[in-house]
Parts: structure tokens; C-alpha cells; sequence
């Protein structure tokens, strides 16, 4: 199944459709002016084409009703169909895309695609469920959500002073000795406190400004007071924070050091 072959068929249709509601239209103002004006001879007659033309428009109507109730949503999700054109339209638009299984992370989106009786035929993008059964609208929702990012301000000083604060609750939580190296899973923690904290301030969120922060280089790492912070990173994939720079490259961030005490 492939929602493109629908759409180009409904595409069609839709032509018909628009016609006929053009003319059921044009004929009720005709008839509306001739009620006005008395016209009745010019109306009966009128009246016998807008009765042919309404029946011409159900007729398209029920065509293309036909047309998106033959469409099985849940074949589509649960034979991978959907699953594979999107990765396909993904690819296309240069999204990188690591995952498998319905669960896909296309940074800083963690996209989830069900096709299960419990949740049959849904896709979320992080906490959001789409509305889109469109392979290429939703990978279009997912690469303009990544422009949009990438464009927003980003102070640099400010999220490197909130890391360095979480930092210092971490060691202290933790009895660590401060310019030890803390694991970032638990510094966002220190940051997100809350789960309504977590919520508005998702994993996902933090990755994405981590990218940022570490793509933007050692000069970026000092807090307003002087202290240097460094990030340690790993390169077998699995323990860290996998982030990805502007241009694709991938590193995998596991600790935040401080290498100077506070001035």
C-alpha cells in the first residue's frame, strides 16, 4: 500500500468534485437572484439544471468517499508499509535516522510508530501524536521542526551556567569530589527535578542543546564566574548522549568535568 497511489487518485477525484460544487453553487445564486427579481420562468428552468448538477455532486461525493474508506489504515501500519516510505521520505530529505522496530530517533525527534490493536495507526513525534497517515508530510513536519530549532537563539553562557549549577548539586548530592567527571543522565537530572520539570524540559530537549553547545567548541564551555568545564564522550555508542552537529556528524556525550573551581 502506498498513501502517494491514494493520493493521486483523490487528486482526481477532487477535480470532479470542486466542479460540481462550483456549478451547484453558481446555479443556487442564479435561482436566489430570480427569486428576487421574480423571474419564475428563468427559475423553474434553472431549478431542474441545480437539481441535475446536486445530484452529479452526490454522486462524485460518494466516489470519493469511497475512495478514502478503501484505504486500510491498519493493513498500512501493521504490514511496515508506512513505516518503510517513511524512512524512504526521510532519507530523501537528508533526516538522519538510527532505530528500528517502530521506535526511531530522527534528532532531536524520538518518533514512534504503532500499528498494534492497543495503539492502532499512530505516529508521535515525541509527545505528540500526528495527524498525518502521509509518509512525506510527516517527514516534512520533521525536517521544518529541525530548521526551527537549529534557527532559535541559543545562549551559550546561560545553558553552560545552568549546567554548571546542576553539576555542582550532583557532586554535592552525591558526596563526588568537585572536577570529577558526572554523568549527564544525572545532571539532567539535577536540572529537571520535577516530572513536571522533565516534561516541559524532555531528554530530547536537553540532547538537542547539548548538540548545540558542544558543536560550538571549548571556547563555549566556561560559565560567566571563569570556570572551564570539559565533555567526556564515548565511542562505542552505548552509554552517552548521542547528539548529531548541523552537518551530521555524531558524538556520543557521557560526562561534564569542571576543570577550575568556581573564581
Amino acid at each position: 500500500m502506498n498513501y502517494e497511489e491514494l493520493y493521486a487518485e483523490l487528486l482526481e477525484l477532487e477535480k470532479d468534485l470542486k466542479d460540481s460544487v462550483g456549478t451547484v453553487t453558481r446555479l443556487n445564486k442564479r435561482v436566489v437572484k430570480e427569486m428576487e427579481s421574480g423571474a419564475l420562468t428563468d427559475m423553474k428552468k434553472d431549478l431542474q439544471q441545480f437539481l441535475s448538477a446536486a445530484d452529479l455532486l452526490k454522486e462524485r461525493t460518494a466516489a470519493f468517499d469511497e475512495a478514502v474508506n478503501s484505504f486500510d489504515t491498519k493493513e498500512y501500519f501493521s504490514s511496515g508499509d508506512f513505516t518503510e516510505q517513511l524512512l524512504e521520505a526521510c532519507s530523501a530529505k537528508g533526516i538522519d535516522v538510527i532505530g528500528e522496530k517502530g521506535v526511531y530517533e530522527m534528532f532531536p525527534y524520538r518518533v514512534r510508530i504503532y500499528g498494534d490493536d492497543e495503539h492502532p495507526e499512530e505516529v508521535w513525534i515525541n509527545r505528540k501524536k500526528a495527524a498525518s497517515f502521509r509518509p512525506s508530510a510527516v517527514a516534512d513536519t520533521i525536517k521544518q521542526g529541525q530548521e526551527k530549532l537549529y534557527k532559535a537563539n541559543f545562549n551559550e553562557l546561560t545553558f553552560m551556567n545552568e549546567l554548571a549549577e546542576a553539576y555542582d548539586t550532583t557532586c554535592f548530592k552525591n558526596g563526588s569530589r568537585v572536577g570529577s567527571a558526572v554523568a549527564l543522565t544525572k545532571i539532567y537530572k539535577a536540572l529537571t527535578p520535577m516530572a513536571r520539570a522533565r516534561k516541559e524540559y524532555d531528554m530530547q530537549a536537553f540532547s538537542f542543546d547539548l548538540a548545540r553547545i558542544y558543536e560550538a567548541g571549548p571556547d563555549a564551555w566556561v560559565t560567566k564566574n571563569g570556570r572551564i568545564f570539559t565533555f567526556g564522550t564515548s565511542r562505542d555508542g552505548k552509554t552517552g548522549i548521542r547528539v548529531l552537529s548541523r552537518t551530521g556528524v555524531e558524538s556520543y556525550i557521557t560526562t561534564l568535568s569542571s576543570l577550575t573551581t568556581e573564581e
